[in-house]
């Protein structure tokens, strides 16, 4: 797929002019469309915006959406925590997010990567990645400096990527690999205090009773029949999982680490009211069991602490540390030691056990990020020109408007904006009254896609203007705030002009405009 894409985009480069849509018919159904934005254009999908190139295939289950983007943008949209903290905090996430896609790459196309033809997914599976929205949003500036100071930066071991896990809080302790994941030691992802981490996550609690874990065990498998007793054997750093055992008409002993999976996937369909359960401050846990550390036992519930209060029940009580699966670097752990003025190859060499940054020349100049999958259809727009490429074949060069793609069995359906190809036209440009001291909001009606803005005259004189935007055919709208040289533009008779422009062409339309007291 790589190869496909690679040619694909030469050929868009060296193509001649021709007019914005081809010979070839937009609406055809295609093996693959790649959608190849202009320079400065920002295309977007689901109202996130992404700075590279978007590819859609299709797929026994649905459409498939990934973006083609060199890895440090893609370093700078993801959002693993937030950009408000310690700047050497936010540098040692870079350096293990980027090291984390190397050992990805390293390790070949896996799950649903593999499936469906990506290197990277762009969730929590993988690593969580919105594209450029929090990058270029508040605080954005402080996490670009970090991916930039520390760019091609890699954490490695015998000349390889090392595999750096991270995980949101470790509760004061992170545990060795082999403890949570089985399989043998790995030198540099052991056991380390991680104190001080201000986090909601340090400690959690939740409750079942006993008809309750009795019906999420028997969804999830982990028994048949009877619940009797449940109980976790832990085990020395380097020992081992942890160990929960179940016993009932039939025995089961899953780590907690897999404990843990079966019942956050299955307690919150069972009982969606219940599960996950309220934090202490009230709000809601991300999860039911946030960790592979937790205790389980067994206690009396009475209604009221009162003196005549009666016996009401027994509940099972899950009370753990930390969130996540708590090997390699804690984040907030890392965000304590930065706070206390360690220095983020300090950070990651503590959560590392040993290994200190390097820079490398080892990640490719394009990764392909899954976005999507077994998607019945999608929408993707731009904010400019793009071109458009079904199986190798530019189908629309340098064009505007919201282009739609729907599943045709395996394959990709395209279907391009209303008035494609056309030069826009405008009319019915509206209102001819406002309010002094109020924004303004016109509206018109465009013929085809094109970049639309609004112009307010006083007289001769340009007291207003609205930035370009893309618009699709239908109605338009655009917001003038109703000052002049930063001052409220007073009542009187205005001149309005909305304008259209496109590679096909451009027009415009004009209406008088009365501003009342």
């Amino acid at each position: 797929m790589r190869e496909f894409v690679v040619a694909a985009l030469a050929v868009a480069l060296v193509l001649p002019a021709t007019p914005a849509v081809s010979q070839e018919d937009p609406s055809a159904v295609y093996d693959t469309v790649v959608i190849v934005p202009s320079d400065g254009t920002v295309l977007q999908w689901r109202d996130r915006r992404y700075a590279g190139t978007l590819v859609v295939r299709g797929a026994s289950d649905g459409l498939v959406l990934t973006e083609l983007v060199e890895p440090e943008e893609y370093l700078l949209g993801i959002q693993e925590v937030p950009f408000s903290w310690h700047l050497e905090s936010l540098k040692a996430q870079a350096v293990a997010a980027r090291t984390y896609l190397a050992w990805t790459l390293r390790r070949g196309r896996a799950g649903a990567g593999s499936t469906y033809g990506f290197d990277i997914c762009a969730t929590d599976q993988c690593q969580v990645y919105g594209g450029l929205d929090q990058v270029e949003g508040p605080g954005g500036e402080k996490w670009a400096e970090a991916v930039r100071s520390t760019e091609a930066e890699l954490l490695l071991i015998n000349g390889a990527p090392a595999q750096a896990l991270y995980s949101s809080t470790s509760g004061g302790r992170t545990r060795s690999v082999e403890d949570v994941f089985g399989g043998n030691p790995i030198s540099y992802l052991q056991a380390v205090p991680s104190p001080n981490e201000q986090s909601p996550f340090v400690d959690w609690e939740v409750r079942f009773d006993v008809f309750q874990l009795r019906e999420i065990l028997k969804a999830a498998g982990i028994i048949e029949g009877s619940f009797q007793d449940i109980r976790v054997i832990q085990t020395e750093d380097g020992a081992g999982p942890w160990l929960v055992d179940v016993e009932g008409s039939s025995n089961a002993q899953p780590t907690t680490w897999e404990f843990r999976s079966a019942i956050n996937r299955w307690a919150s369909r069972l009982y969606p009211d219940r599960f996950p359960g309220p934090r202490p401050d009230g709000r809601t846990y991300p999860q039911t069991l946030l960790s592979p550390t937790f205790t389980i036992d067994l206690e009396i519930v009475f209604p009221s602490f009162e003196p005549d209060a009666t016996w009401l029940g027994l509940e099972w009580v899950v009370r753990g540390n930390g969130w996540g699966h708590l090997v390699g670097m804690s984040q907030y752990g890392a965000r304590a030691m930065a706070d206390a003025g360690a220095t983020y190859d300090e950070i990651l060499s503590h959560f590392y056990t040993g290994l200190d940054p390097q820079v490398s020349t080892i990640l490719p100049d394009q990764i392909e990020v899954g976005l999507a999958w077994g998607s019945a259809d999608l929408a993707i727009s731009a904010d400019g020109p793009f071109t458009v490429i079904g199986d190798g074949k530019p189908v629309a060069e340098e064009v505007l408007g919201s282009w739609a793609f729907a599943t045709a069995g395996r394959r990709v359906a395209a279907n391009p904006p209303e008035g494609i190809g056309l030069p826009p036209t405008l009319a019915g440009l509206e209102p001819s009254t406002a309010l002094a001291g109020r924004a303004v909001t016109f509206t018109g009606t465009l013929s085809a896609p094109a970049e639309v803005r609004v112009v307010v005259f006083r007289g001769a004189e340009v007291v207003g203007t609205t930035e370009w935007r893309v618009r699709d055919a239908g109605a338009v709208v655009a917001v003038w705030d109703g000052t002049m040289r930063n001052r409220v533009a007073p009542a009187g008779i205005y001149r309005v002009m909305m304008e259209a422009r496109s590679a096909e062409g451009m027009d415009h339309v004009f209406s008088t405009l009365q501003m009342l007291p």
